[in-house]
């Protein structure tokens, strides 16, 4: 018996693999008119499997080993189906013919099925598995088949002229060509050694313009796009072609390149290109499986013009050409590259040239015409099949091609779509062969003309500064409810003259218009005077949250240049060097104020508030803010119903920029802000306040929103509005709340910090509930987003890009950092003379005119809505005392918890003294508790891939379980507290001294504790309980403290007693 050959072995592989399916079928059509001898036609179909061994070739594996079984001449069964149809059925039954799976272990890899239209109208449909065939053994097989008809009409066998060799002599011949790889001086030996250099790096998947994730397995199911291109621009690129010295080939792999590119691929696209592999002139007029596929790169980077790619793509050509005898199979087998069942390895998109020589069908007596079937499935993402066209004399007439999808990822409009943006850079660079590949025009006018239309509608000018709109709203009910805080209601009135009287101290303390001062004050009614205080004195405020370390203050306060401290007398103590205005030590004065507006003169594009954000750099970065851009997006908008009859929850950490969507979304237009105690979001407290006061309105990250609907769905009983963000929502709860309050709207907002609260929103509607994601929405009144590619220029429809944000809401800059400022707020081309900030989000516009957001294109994370760069953190972990470098990663080892998890490697000899858990405490001496990795490995060096860059796949998982220090629990209660840590980190054991940050604890997991510890323990504890009694020990000695727990929330009678 006969081995496989390499590239048979492949195809056999993949049969075994996947469940039946006629992907790998190899299908011909031929139409006869004329008077068919259907008997004549049989013997001939039985002569040609008598001719070519591949055709009466089965499969087996034996001991380990594959194996050709090729069946005797005398004993080869034909496969020959004839039956009747009209011509309506034609195609549906040439379609199940094509689709129908080969059995390769019992069947011959050849079958015909005849239809009869009527007595000179048939059409024969011949189907070869592609493991005994290929595209160039089309040819010899229809000429074949033409002379052994003529020969049986006329009664007689064929009189062939024998084959010089058959398929299993290739296969010998191949394997003794290529020679051993273990022998430096065989062919395949140098061959390999070229494509490991060749191919080195190479991209595991290519980004498509996919409308779908790509599934875990493949399907292979497909469809096809047939388009045209026109005969000039066929002229101009064979001209292009020869003047480079090239191919049309080449050119043809140029321009799919820059598509691809373009389309967000990248500048590094490896195509596939199949290979006739008939090497020798013995094979020409062989039928069987020669066809080897090479992967060529194409090379974009640093923007060439298409004239420089050209000489690129024909330099690495020519190199591929010369080492074309590598098997495919052999290349995967020794490059190993990462492994699915979803997609190709090494390349997923196929580029062909057909070349292959065309049979000229000379059936006796018979008008015969053929085709090759359209595929119903796809091999690839997809294939680009394409043929030249000639005139009378052979000149060009223009390009006939075909697009073949795979229907797992693509639907039939983004095909067709792709197939016109390749026309588009075919025509673009025949005009233009000197142009920069990022400068060539992709988009048509109906993409431009939807781009614009997409943007949104125009806002409302802004007339006030942030404070004089609450000003007019305290004038037209000054009796209304303003604040609502534990017991104390405040009314538009009081909160006036509370904050006028402040302004007038802070003048006297000696802030200026245009100043920033600082607001360190636990959240109540004082927290929302000092900030409309600070903004009636002409200043801008920042609002640092009392439970930060004291030296992030400082870095703070140092960072917007601050001089002056609204606070009180414990925290003023600790922040000796700031002027303080003490709200308790200093009431007195404070009060003898003039209660009037101060009327000061500010301007909308002053400073209205400093919010900060994380820092790359290991800074914190200070976006400044104008009134102009707090009034923008909150005055005039729709994105949720505003009214003076709403009551708004104010539950955001004070330090996050939705502490002001919560407070001036009420302030702003008359209504209520309920302020909850604490600095941190308490689910306990939200659903009582909520219940209390009729809170109609909230706003709650994407995290704290899942929690709240698994432990406190109460929560969502009675409010009519309810805004989230700050990361992506989770589809099974959204699915969820929309089945329970289908009345309720749902508003996904999305925005950075640098264009105030929302640029973006959503309203949730039941079509989401089968989505993979919540998409970001359209933009709100008055602002503006672009979504571009590396070099700005627009994307269509459909495709990633980077995401530019621009309108009344964009902030100032950064504080006190202008370069970074000048990095990130830049010109915007489309609106001369204005800015526009890069956000550094990838996104893409749906077909509908909605945003998808899908990732990041830089180091930045959201973990629980707090927006993270990781090289903050990393420069925090490598500034602690003996280590050397540090690498932070966000983790999601367990589906839905995103955990920070840092990698260090210590100092020459220090390694062993590194301990993970002293380590997290240095760092949350200066980092707020959501920047503190959840866990850190100390590792003996960083990994790395071949070409020297971090290799993210090989950092290990944490093993949080070895930081317990397994003391045992001593009473009852300590054991309940145990299970009860354990099973909310998802560990197995917990000791009675672990930290539960030390473990992986993170804020929310701190309201899933205490909602656990409730339920068992028939106890209440604070969050912050958690936060100040990290033990279980600890905790333990709180809970003699505690009170009794909440009553559980149940099911009750409507009814009126």
């Amino acid at each position: 018996m006969i081995p496989l050959s390499y590239a048979q072995r492949r195809l056999w592989f993949i049969n075994q693999l996947e469940e039946p399916n006629g992907t790998y079928n190899v299908p011909v059509v031929v139409r006869f008119r004329g008077p068919l001898e259907v008997e004549s036609l049989r013997g001939a179909l039985h002569d040609v499997l008598v001719r070519h061994e591949a055709l009466r070739t089965t499969f087996c594996e034996r001991d380990g080993e594959l194996w050709q079984e090729v069946a005797d001449e005398e004993s080869v069964q034909l496969t020959f189906v004839t039956r009747d149809c009209t011509e309506a059925e034609l195609e549906e039954l040439v379609d199940a013919e094509t689709a129908r799976p080969f059995d390769l272990a019992v069947d011959m890899p050849l079958r015909a099925l005849l239809l009869s239209v009527d007595p000179q109208q048939h059409v024969l449909v011949v189907v070869m598995h592609h493991i005994a065939s290929d595209g160039w053994s089309m040819a010899p097989l229809l000429r074949d088949l033409a002379t052994a008809y003529e020969a049986r009409c006329a009664g007689r066998a064929p009189a062939w002229e024998p084959l010089p060799v058959q398929y299993t002599d290739y296969t010998l011949w191949q394997r003794e060509l290529l020679g051993e790889e273990d022998d430096p001086e065989s062919l395949l030996s140098r061959q390999l050694s070229f494509w490991k250099q060749e191919l080195a790096d190479l991209p595991e998947e290519l980004a498509l313009p996919a409308d779908r994730p790509r599934p875990a397995v493949g399907s292979h199911l497909g469809g096809t796009v047939r388009f045209e291109g026109d005969a000039d621009v066929h002229r101009r690129l064979a001209r292009l072609a020869q003047a480079d010295g090239g191919t049309l080939f080449m050119v043809l792999q140029a321009a799919l390149g820059v598509l691809l590119s373009r389309l967000g691929a990248g500048t590094d696209i490896p195509l596939g290109t199949p290979v006739a592999g008939r090497t020798d002139e013995a094979l020409d007029e062989l039928v069987g499986f020669f066809v080897n596929t090479l992967v060529l790169r194409t090379d974009l980077s640093g923007n060439p013009t298409f004239t420089e790619l050209l000489a690129r793509v024909r330099r690495s050509d020519l190199a591929a050409f010369e080492n074309q005898d590598v098997p495919f199979e052999q290349l995967v087998q020794e490059l190993n590259p990462d492994r699915s069942l979803a997609r190709n390895p090494l390349f997923q998109v196929m580029l062909v040239l057909q070349n292959a020589a065309t049979a000229r069908l000379d059936f006796a007596g018979l008008d015969a015409e053929h085709r090759i079937a359209a595929s119903t499935g796809s091999k690839f993402d997809l294939t680009l099949d394409l043929a030249e066209r000639q005139d009378l004399f052979g000149g060009p007439a223009g390009l006939s091609g075909t697009l073949q999808y795979s229907a797992d990822l693509f639907d039939r409009r983004t095909a067709e779509w792709l197939a016109a943006s390749l026309l588009r850079v075919l025509e673009a660079v025949a005009a233009f062969p000197d142009a920069r590949v990022g400068e060539l025009d992709l988009l048509s006018d109906e993409e431009l003309a939807l781009l614009e239309e997409w943007n949104g509608p125009a806002g409302v000018p802004v007339a006030q500064c942030a404070h004089g709109v609450v000003e007019a709203r305290a004038a037209e009910t000054p009796e209304a409810t303003a604040l609502v805080f534990r017991d104390e209601r405040v009314t538009y009135a009081e909160l006036n003259a509370r904050a006028n009287r402040l302004a007038r101290q802070l003048r006297a303390a000696g802030v200026e218009r245009g100043r920033v001062v600082g607001v360190l004050l636990e959240r109540g009614v004082d927290l929302v005077v000092a900030v409309l205080g600070v903004l009636k004195a002409g200043a801008g405020y920042t609002v640092l949250d009392t439970d930060f370390p004291a030296d992030r203050w400082k870095a703070v306060l140092g960072q917007v240049d601050a001089e002056v401290v609204v606070t009180t007398a414990e925290y003023a103590e600790r922040l000796p060097e700031l002027r303080a205005v003490r709200l308790d030590a200093d009431a007195a004065r404070i009060a003898a104020q003039d209660p009037a507006d101060p009327g000061l003169s500010v301007g909308l594009d002053d400073v209205a508030c400093v919010m900060l954000t994380s820092g790359s750099t290991g800074r914190p970065k200070g976006v400044v803010a104008s009134h102009r851009a707090l009034v923008a997006t909150l005055v005039g908008q729709e994105f949720v119903g505003f009214g003076a009859d709403e009551v708004w929850l104010q539950c955001s950490p004070v330090s996050w920029d939705a502490f002001a969507l919560e407070l001036f979304g009420a302030l702003f237009s008359g209504g209520t802000c309920v302020l909850q105690p604490g600095q941190r979001p308490e689910p306990a407290v939200i659903e009582a306040l909520v219940a209390e006061h009729k809170v109609s309105t909230m706003h709650v990250s994407a995290s704290l929103l899942n929690f709240l609907l698994d432990m406190y769905p109460g929560v969502f009983g009675s409010v009519r509005q309810v805004m989230t963000g700050g990361e992506p929502a989770s589809m099974p709860h959204v699915r969820k709340l929309l089945e329970q309050r289908p009345d309720l709207r749902l508003v996904n907002g999305y925005s950075p910090v640098e264009n105030m609260i929302f640029t973006m929103c959503h309203t949730a509607v039941p079509a989401d509930a089968s989505s993979v994601s919540l998409p970001v929405g359209r933009p709100i009144a008055g602002k503006r987003v672009y979504v571009l590619d590396n070099f700005l220029n627009l994307v269509p429809p459909g495709v990633a890009g980077e995401l530019y944000m621009a309108g009344p809401g964009l902030a100032r800059g950064y504080a006190g950092q202008p370069a970074l400022t000048s990095e990130r707020f830049v010109a915007n081309p489309f609106e001369p003379g204005t800015r526009m900030y890069r956000t550094g989000d990838l996104v893409r516009w749906r077909a509908d005119g909605v945003m998808e957001f899908l990732g990041r294109a830089d180091q930045q994370v959201k973990i629980r809505g707090f927006r993270i760069e990781l090289g903050e953190v990393e420069a925090a972990l490598s500034r602690c005392e003996g280590v050397r470098q540090a690498v932070v990663l966000a983790r999601e080892d367990t589906p839905g918890d995103k955990r920070l998890v840092g990698y260090v490697i210590g100092d020459q000899g220090r390694q062993a003294d590194l301990d993970p858990a002293d380590l997290r405490e240095q760092v949350a001496a200066f980092l707020p508790e959501y920047m503190v990795p959840s866990a850190v490995v100390v590792l003996e060096a960083i990994p790395r891939t071949p070409n020297g860059k971090l290799d993210r796949k090989a950092l290990p998982a944490p093993d949080y379980s070895a930081a317990s220090t397994g003391r045992a629990p001593r009473t009852p209660q300590e054991e309940v507290l145990c299970a009860l840590f354990a099973e909310v980190l998802g560990l197995e054991k917990v000791g009675i001294d672990d930290s539960f940050f030390a473990l992986g604890g993170h804020s929310l997991l701190a309201t899933r504790l205490i909602s656990r510890i409730r339920t068992a323990l028939d106890a209440e504890l604070g969050i912050r309980t958690v936060f100040e009694a990290r033990t279980v020990a600890a905790l333990a000695q709180r809970l003699s403290r505690a009170g009794k727990a909440r009553p559980a929330l149940r099911r009750r009678s409507k009814e009126t007693p």
